[in-house]
């Protein structure tokens, strides 16, 4: 997508023309940069760089993303991934949608998807989880994962509304309530500018 350095000096995704993306690209890797660096603000500073990734990933294809140019931009935040604080950021991070997770019969079942859906986003689309994540993080996913299937029997419905038309089909915790109570699956829809991380 781009070299960093010179802000003016990008690669594109593809072939795609769309001058947007250097920006969102360049926008993503600041954000993890920043959150590598600064000691304060750890929860802000990772919710922003989520944010920002995910802005990136609903403005391209997964052509553009396994393109040369989205392969750098893979290979740059991988290395931003490791580096300062952001081993141990990502590590609270995944720790919390554990929590948001277990506490999705009470606090929002839709919460601690959409948290869940970052990390797999993440994974699937940037950085495989074992090139940033400690072992005892991607243990802690499994535990996410068996919290959302514990908890979404009592979790409230899950309506048109509370399943963005973003999400993969392979992202399972968004239908398991539905599913648990034998309904038919709420049909997606793109429900507008949702905060991905913080909603």
């Amino acid at each position: 997508m781009w070299r960093r350095g010179d802000p003016r000096r990008v690669v594109r995704v593809g072939a795609d023309p769309d001058r947007e993306l250097p920006v969102l690209a360049r926008r993503a890797l600041d954000a993890f940069a920043e959150s590598a660096v600064r000691r304060r603000d750890r929860d802000s500073l990772v919710e922003t760089a989520f944010a920002a990734l995910f802005d990136l990933y609903r403005a391209t294809t997964p052509a553009q993303r396994d393109s040369p140019g989205g392969r750098r931009f893979a290979s740059e935040l991988a290395e931003l991934l490791v580096s300062g604080n952001n081993p141990a950021r990502l590590g609270l991070y995944v720790v919390r949608s554990q929590t948001a997770a277990e506490n999705g019969r009470h606090e929002g079942y839709r919460p601690a998807c959409w948290r869940r859906s970052m990390l797999q986003l993440l994974a699937e689309e940037f950085v495989p989880w074992r090139q940033f994540l400690r072992p005892e993080d991607l243990e802690t996913i499994v535990r996410i994962d068996e919290a959302l299937a514990e908890v979404a029997a009592e979790a409230g419905p899950a309506s048109a509304e509370e399943v963005p038309a973003w999400v993969p089909e392979t992202h399972w915790w968004w239908w398991e309530p539905a599913r648990l109570r034998g309904e038919y699956a709420p049909e997606r829809r793109d429900s507008g500018p949702l905060d991905a991380v913080a909603d």
